[in-house]
């Protein structure tokens, strides 16, 4: 098995605000892994060259047939470097026995919840436009910050009829996640997602226990351990490939979620449709979903799942079913 990469750069439609800054572009990392006649794909925003040089000499005996033993062989890498790799070999195991992948997991025929849309940081006037514009979408993902006292999802409420989700990204300290939680229940928000800083589990904790709104983490759940601990302190997860490590530990933090009695969401980056449809093979296992991953991109180089005002229709072809543009 070899490994090559290669970076991709992808304009963003109009720029995205968010409690992390302004995405313009997004910069992320396409692997190829050749086995046999055989190419699978992977892709992770912040996978490191050097992290995936390393990882090639571990994979020069592999077979997809044996990816557990492959993954178990890599060296010491990041999260994103190992979910690129990790999404190629379940790339190369679909196409070699010819099924996407969701069917090898047992997934097809499952329900797939609909997708977010998520609505950067931006002035009231613009939210009510985008509000306006997107009514027709059955859940809308609003990005607030710190200076948000949670009032704007009533500016959105205003014009908008449909599921709204609130995502903090650790914008508040306990109090003001308090006050802006019951502020969001007043304007029928179905969900708050990390209201607080990571690494403060008594402060997510207390929010859980007393806000009115479901509470998940987001930020603050990157493992399976993280996964254990967060019991009693949340309502639900959000699992990202990137942050994870892959399909693999996104496939294992799903399971021990529902047996921990937690709701689970599947998100992702803003990205290309290559990462998004790996997720979206997993998506019957998810209660809600936030893979808009490449809605607001100007020139995708790869097609897969698409979606159709929040349904997504999972790819057909074999492994994660995207397929390059250009």
């Amino acid at each position: 098995m070899k490994l090559a990469h290669r970076e991709i750069v992808i304009a963003l439609r109009e720029p995205f605000v968010s409690n992390n800054g302004v995405t313009t572009q997004v910069r992320q990392r396409v692997v190829e892994l050749t086995w046999r006649d055989l190419r699978g794909l992977g892709t992770a925003r912040g996978a490191e060259p050097a992290g995936l040089d390393a990882c090639a000499p571990a994979l020069a005996g592999a077979s997809p047939y044996g990816l557990r033993a492959a993954l178990d062989a890599l060296p010491d890498v990041g999260a994103a470097t190992r979910s690129a790799v990790d999404m190629a070999l379940h790339d190369l195991l679909g196409k070699a026995v010819g099924r996407p992948l969701h069917q090898l997991l047992g997934l097809d025929g499952l329900p797939v919840p609909p997708t977010a849309l998520s609505i950067g940081a931006c002035p009231d006037d613009e939210l009510v436009r985008r509000g306006r514009a997107l009514a027709h979408w059955p859940v809308l993902k609003l990005k607030l910050t710190a200076q948000d006292d949670g009032s704007r999802a009533g500016v959105l409420r205003s014009v908008y009829p449909g599921r709204i989700r609130v995502d903090g990204n650790g914008s508040w300290d306990l109090a003001q996640a308090l006050r802006v939680a019951e502020e969001l229940h007043r304007h029928d928000v179905e969900l708050l997602e990390q209201p607080v800083a990571p690494g403060r589990p008594d402060d997510l904790r207390q929010v859980h226990e007393r806000s009115p709104v479901p509470v998940f983490a987001d930020e603050d759940c990157a493992t399976p351990e993280d996964v254990l601990r967060l019991r009693g302190h949340v309502s639900g997860v959000n699992i990202k490939l990137v942050t994870c490590g892959g399909l693999s530990e996104a496939h294992r933090m799903i399971l021990l979620a529902r047996a921990s009695g937690l709701r689970t969401m599947l998100g992702c980056k803003v990205e290309s449709a290559l990462g998004v449809s790996a997720m979206a093979q997993l998506a019957p296992l998810a209660d809600h979903l936030d893979l808009d991953g490449p809605v607001g991109l100007r020139d995708d180089p790869f097609t897969g799942v698409r979606i159709d005002e929040g349904t997504l229709s999972l790819p057909t072809g074999p492994g994660i079913g995207a397929t390059t543009l250009q």
